[in-house]
Parts: structure tokens; sequence; C-alpha cells
């Protein structure tokens, strides 16, 4: 079995297809901080509050070592000078500019063209012009005609060439709700109209009680199956698949509903119980493997398993099989095995209610030794903002800076054996633990901010 497979297991089994999200980086003096915030004629916290405004991240998010490496990353200040220039260059005038900031919703923060901080920010103000070339190339993405685009708009009481920017038209067809961007949301899920109408029939609904264009394509997704079906096949896209252990698409399907339903019925009180877990992981500091953790550590991963697995409403069912004979073993026993030769394990997850969700088999020589290196522990979450589909003009893509090696990412890494001494479900139990905790936490997390916004 590879690795791939063991990891999409445990990310089955423990609810989540997340990997643990990086950390910020806090090694940038405060002083020297102060002072770049002062050159950029502003202080620190108004600093962050315009990264946060412009869409970048805020200051504690930034991976960066140094205040060098954060102006590398951010680029150059404006000056009267080069704000001149990009003006004169691409044939803009200072009312157009001002008018993108009342448009794009700035004004109403206060800003205008002359506390604009950052010059990667004048081009995300005024965005991409509609012209021939862009308009070309959004009908290309769309698999259309420039013809046929201009068609469908006008069909639904648009018109294309009236847009001066496209980050208006990616508004209007990725998020806002109107027939054009239902068009594609519908040929994207391969849905007509009349069973969209449906659909909402079913569930007592109508479009208009959906306030924004996001909230509908989660509808739509899910409830036409469309996220099950997606990630049914991201499993089983290449071999090893799912099936290839046991699980059918039809136990899949059962064991995602609980999980849906889960996540759909979930409480503040347990958002913060999930945190709490994901901290308690944390605060086991770094580790490579199970086995370089004393008893009491690994307690307290088995520990925060059950709580996991109790806050998911889920029970989990361990055998082993040497070929005549079928054991039973908990948890804490398979934590300690350090080898599984010729037995075949077998997991069964149940819901609170003892019915049977799915169950899968794992064979000896499937889990090798060298499969889970948890290089980095767990790290705590970050706040990650999953947007509705949308395009910005390519003149702004901010990339993180140096970004540090997730628990996952290193898993994926070959050649790393590890002591024959370690114990290989051990293995599996604790980096499942982490993934459990860090997707938990990282949903509990963007929950938590959603609901505070």
């Amino acid at each position: 079995m590879t690795k791939k497979l063991l990891v999409g297991i445990i990310m089955v089994m423990l609810c989540l297809q997340v990997v643990a999200p990086q950390t910020a980086s806090a090694a940038i003096k405060q002083k020297d901080l102060e002072a770049y915030a002062a050159e950029l004629g502003t202080d620190v916290e108004g600093l962050n509050r315009y990264l946060e405004d412009f869409d970048w991240e805020s200051i504690e998010d930034f991976n960066a070592d140094s205040v060098e490496e954060l102006k590398d990353y951010l680029g150059e200040p404006v000056t009267k000078e080069n704000f001149n220039a990009f003006l004169e260059e691409n044939n803009y005038t200072r009312e157009q500019f001002d008018q993108r900031l009342i448009d794009k919703g700035y004004a109403k923060k206060g800003y205008t063209a002359d506390n604009i901080l950052l010059v990667t920010d004048l081009y995300y103000v005024m965005g991409e012009p509609a012209n021939a070339e862009t308009l070309q190339m959004l009908a290309d993405d769309l698999g259309m005609t420039e013809k046929e685009l201009a068609d469908l708009f006008s069909e639904n009481g648009f018109d294309l060439y009236s847009f001066e920017y496209m980050d208006d038209l990616y508004e209007l067809i990725y998020n806002d709700i109107n027939d054009v961007s239902l068009y594609f949301l519908l040929q994207e899920v391969d849905m007509s109209k009349k069973e969209l109408e449906q659909l909402l029939a079913d569930n007592g609904v109508t479009l208009d009680d959906f306030s924004s264009y996001d909230e509908l394509a989660s509808f739509i997704y899910s409830e036409s199956g469309y996220d099950f079906e997606m990630l049914w096949e991201s499993l089983n896209s290449e071999p090893p698949t799912l099936e290839s252990i046991g699980i059918s698409k039809e136990e899949f399907r059962k064991f995602y509903d609980h999980i849906n339903s889960v996540f759909n019925n979930i409480s503040d009180t347990t958002l913060e119980k999930l945190l709490e877990l994901s901290e308690r992981l944390y605060a086991l500091g770094e580790f490579e493997t199970i086995n370089e953790l004393d008893d009491n550590q690994r307690k307290e991963i088995v520990s925060v398993w059950y709580d996991f697995m109790d806050l998911f409403q889920l029970k989990a069912k361990f055998y082993l099989f040497d070929g005549s004979t079928k054991k039973e073993v908990t948890i804490e026993e398979l934590s300690k095995i350090t080898e599984i030769d010729d037995q075949i394990l077998f997991v069964e997850l149940y819901d609170v209610n003892g019915n049977l969700l799915m169950n899968f088999s794992i064979t000896g020589k499937d889990v090798d030794n060298s499969i889970f290196n948890i290089t980095n522990g767990i790290e705590k979450p970050r706040e990650e903002i999953e947007p509705a589909p949308k395009h910005e003009a390519p003149v702004k893509e901010k990339v993180a800076v140096a970004p540090t090696k997730t628990a996952t990412e290193t898993v994926k890494e070959e050649g790393k054996r590890l002591p024959d001494t370690a114990s290989p479900v051990g293995n599996i139990l604790a980096f499942g633990t982490v993934l459990m905790a860090a997707g938990a936490a990282l949903y509990a997390w963007n929950r938590r901010k959603k609901h505070s916004n």
C-alpha cells in the first residue's frame, strides 16, 4: 500500500481531507516593523488594517523572518511620482481611480488616492481593462467564443461590451446571483434549470432565499451530490483506490452523509472543544514517530483520539486476523504493536447508534515502517478564507513567503525509514490524530471567525 492511499484512509477515517495549515512567523522585530510602517506614513495598527482591507494577510500571518523580507514581498511603496506614472502609463485619470475606490467599497473605509500604500494595490484597485484581448481570454476560459458569450449576456439582459473592467465581469459571473452566473453554475454541475427548480422545491426554498452566490453554490454542490461525486472521484482517480481496500461507494456515501450531518448541526461549544483538543496535541511538541513519545504522551494521543471520535459521533472497532482467528483489539493495543506481519487489520466505523458506516482492511505488508514520518508534529491553524470561484487581475498574485513544511507534506517525502521498533499501526494512529486535529481545528477556527463577522 502506498503512502497516498494510507494518507487517504486516515483522511477518510477522520472525516477531513485537509492538510495542516502553516503557522505564522513572529520573527520580525517590533521596532523594525514600526519603522517600516512609519516609512509608509502609518503605524503598525494602520498597516495591519490596510493589509487586511486590501486582501493581503495580516502581519502576524506573514511567514517572514525580517522586515526586509516583508518589504520584498509587499513591493514598492506608493509615491507621488510613481502614482502619476501609473496613471500616465495606463491612460487613467485620478477621477477614474477615485471612482474605482468608490465602486469597490474602499472609499467607505476612508481610502483615497492619497493613502494607497503599495504600488501593487494601484493595479489591484483598477483591475484589468475589459478589451478585445481580455474578453477573448475570458471566453476561452469559459469554453465559448466571444460571440457566444456576448449572446448569452444579451439574452439575459446584460451587455458584455458595456463593462470597463474585468473584475466587474468576474463579479457578475462568479459572485452575483443572476441568470448568467446561474448558467455557468448549472453547467459546472451538469444540471438543467428544470432540475434546479425541482431541487429547490424538494428542499422548500427558492432562489430568493439565498443571500449570496456562495451560499447558492454551496447548496447546489451539496444537495445535488456534486461535492460527494468530486470527492469520490478524487479518492479513486488513481490506484490504489478506496475500493481496493473494501470501501464501496455506498459505504462512503453513508460516512460522508454522517459527517455532513455532524458539521451541519455543530454547536459553538463543540467548536471550542475541537480547538481545545487540537491545542492538547499541539502541546506534545514536535515528533517524528509515535515511538519517540513516552507512555504518558501516547496515552494523551489515544485520549484525544477518543475525544475526537466522540465529537464526530463515531465509534471504531479493530480486529486482527491471523488466518484462523479474528481477534478484536483496542486502539491502545494497536498503538503498541510493532509488527502485524501476515495478519490483516480490519477496521469498522459506526455511528453512535451502532449503524455500520463503512469498513476496510489493511494487510501486514501494506503497513510499511517508512509510511509515516511526522516531522513537524501538529501546527496551529491559521485562518483561511475560501471565496466563491473568482478571477482576479493577474497583476496581484500573492504567494506565501517561504512556507514551512506541514505534517502532511512531510509524509510525502520518500526514503525515510523509521526505526524497526516503531509501531507502524501506532504511527497511523498518531498521524491520523494530527490530521484530524488540524482539519477540525481549522474548520472550527474559520467557522468561529465567520460567526464573529
